[in-house]
This record gives C-alpha cells, sequence and structure tokens, in this order.
C-alpha cells in the first residue's frame, strides 16, 4: 500500500521562493502547495492541509494583506492541531516567542540551513500527529474494554445473585 503524501500549504510572498521550497518538499517526499497570501489560502481550505508553512511578513499586490500573525489567528479559531510552522528572515527572539505562543509549532529563519531544519521539524511535526492518532485509537480501544468489562462484571454480579437467591 503506498505511503499517503503529507499536504503542505505554504503562505509566501516571493513567488521564486515559495516554488524552490515547493520543489525542495517534494524531493523530500511531501506534497506542496504554493499561495501568494492568507486570502488565497484561505480559499483551499477545504483542500484539508496537513500543515502549514506561514511567511511572516507579507505582502500582496494589492496592497492589503493578512500578516502571518493575522493568518495564524485565523487558523486556530478553525484549528486548534493544525500544525503551522512560521518561516521568516527576523531573527527576533520576541517575535518568534509571541508566534509561538499563538500556536505556531516552530519558527524557522530564511537562511541556508533553512531546508535541513525545515525537514528536521517537519519530521518531528509528523511523528508527533502519527502519535496523536495512535493515543486517540488507543483511547478508543480502552473504552471499549471498560465497557465489555463492566458487561462482564454486571453478568457476574446477576449470577452470583441468582444464586444466591436459589440457594438461600
Amino acid at each position: 500500500m503506498e505511503k499517503i503524501k503529507p499536504t503542505i500549504f505554504i503562505v509566501e510572498d516571493n513567488e521564486m521562493f515559495a516554488e524552490t521550497l515547493r520543489v525542495s518538499l517534494e524531493i523530500h517526499g511531501y506534497s506542496a502547495q504554493t499561495f501568494s497570501s492568507g486570502e488565497q489560502m484561505i480559499s483551499f481550505w477545504e483542500e484539508d492541509p496537513d500543515i502549514i508553512l506561514l511567511d511572516y511578513f507579507i505582502e500582496s499586490e494589492q496592497g492589503v494583506a493578512m500578516n502571518g500573525d493575522k493568518i495564524l489567528r485565523f487558523i486556530r479559531r478553525i484549528s486548534k492541531s493544525l500544525p503551522v510552522i512560521i518561516l521568516t528572515s527576523n531573527t527576533d527572539i520576541d517575535q518568534a516567542t509571541g508566534m509561538l505562543k499563538k500556536g505556531a509549532v516552530d519558527f524557522i529563519v530564511k537562511d541556508e540551513d533553512l531546508v535541513p531544519n525545515l525537514t528536521k521539524t517537519l519530521s518531528q511535526v509528523l511523528d508527533s500527529m502519527k502519535l496523536r492518532g495512535e493515543m486517540a485509537r488507543n483511547k478508543q480501544q480502552i473504552k471499549k474494554y471498560k465497557q465489555r468489562f463492566l458487561v462482564i462484571v454486571l453478568i457476574l454480579a446477576l449470577a452470583a445473585m441468582t444464586l444466591l437467591w436459589l440457594y438461600s
């Protein structure tokens, strides 16, 4: 059975950078789509991305565009668990900390180590998503076993009461 590639939305206003990043991700086994603005990405929301890579500073040809902060807030209103990784040229620690507090899973600087850092983070995010899925399945199994256990205890209690009644 073929492994399904995770779908990554790349929100980046620099088209050449976005396309280079998309190709790099596809070489690493991901399926990626690029969007030049948050508004454009939102219009494709129903495609249900697994991960979003979000440029912090986004400019638009129209002059008005949602920046990374506003897009992250929009995403968090819809999904608390969708992994969002912030990409930026800025190394400001306060900005990074602020985005992490708002729900980003990582903050990666666009430098010569971008692709190795990003593939490492993506691998960690996917491992985390896999573990969360396994935990959810395990919780369902535990719930099912608890229900079965309670049915068995109820049957045994009824059997014990019947025996006590018959022999008293």
